[in-house]
């Protein structure tokens, strides 16, 4: 018997599929930019003020304009559909990276926004949702992934980044957050001399709650613990550690709703 006529693949799947558009990348070329300044328009103006944005937005399309001319032009000598140049992967991943962050923080201060307000109709304190609900959140998506770095065979730097997690967000988070806060009070401190009472900004105050004292107290604890525990256990991390650590957590979260209701 003859053979028939070869077989086209036509699997989404395949090696050959395009997985890039010219003409949608260009498109991204203006979308990109606009989305992130109104992203960040959104997050960082409270009053939402449409003016902020009449001169941003133009400077914007213009620069946009003018990369997507230099991107057509630079892709004229490019004949490969299935895969963008070479030396724009770093820059389109640089971009996709930027709208990436932008989505986080709009979705982030969407979610915040919104527990807050069940938080207002609960009658639930701001110190109670962060240690339950955003701790819960922001730590559920490190969870599995330190799982799964522990269970491919590195559990030391599954271990590191349970440490560095948090240092990130206590001294980064709250050295940014704080900083923001300063320099955008309207109070101004007091001052001593002429010099030094140049529009200087009174600290931003934070009222320290039960909640917040149980919370630092236990941390306090545990990583003393730690210090202490796995030394004396030949340096090793095994399940009697981790259902302490286990256990600690969840005390400090009962003793935290319970001071919250109760008290």
């Amino acid at each position: 018997m003859a053979a028939g006529p070869p077989e086209l693949n036509d699997d989404p799947s395949s090696a050959a599929t395009r997985t890039w558009h010219r003409a949608l990348t260009t498109i991204h070329v203006f979308t990109s930019p606009l989305f992130a300044i109104i992203a960040i328009w959104s997050l960082l103006d409270d009053e939402h003020n449409l003016r902020n944005l009449i001169i941003p937005i133009p400077i914007s399309l213009g620069a946009s304009l003018i990369c997507a001319i230099l991107l057509n032009i630079f892709l004229k000598k490019h004949d490969d559909l299935t895969q963008p140049p070479t030396q724009l992967r770093p820059f389109l991943s640089f971009i996709g990276f930027i709208v990436g962050i932008c989505w986080i923080g709009i979705i982030a201060d969407e979610v915040v926004s919104l527990l807050k307000t069940l938080g207002v109709i609960l009658n639930i304190s701001d110190s109670l949702l962060g240690l339950t609900v955003f701790a819960v959140g922001n730590s559920l998506s490190d969870l599995v992934a330190d799982i799964t770095v522990a269970r491919l065979g590195y559990p030391v730097m599954a271990l590191s980044a349970c440490f560095g997690g948090p240092m990130l967000n206590i001294l980064l988070g709250i050295g940014m957050g704080g900083l923001y806060m300063t320099l955008h009070s309207n109070v101004e401190a007091p001052t001593t001399s002429a010099i030094e009472g140049v529009a200087r900004h009174a600290p931003y105050k934070i009222t320290i709650s039960k909640n917040l004292m149980i919370s630092g107290l236990t941390l306090l604890v545990t990583l003393v613990g730690l210090l202490i525990i796995v030394p004396l256990n030949h340096w090793k991390m095994d399940r009697k550690i981790g259902w302490g650590l286990i256990v600690l957590w969840s005390l400090s979260t009962l003793g935290n709703v319970i001071v919250e209701l109760v008290i």
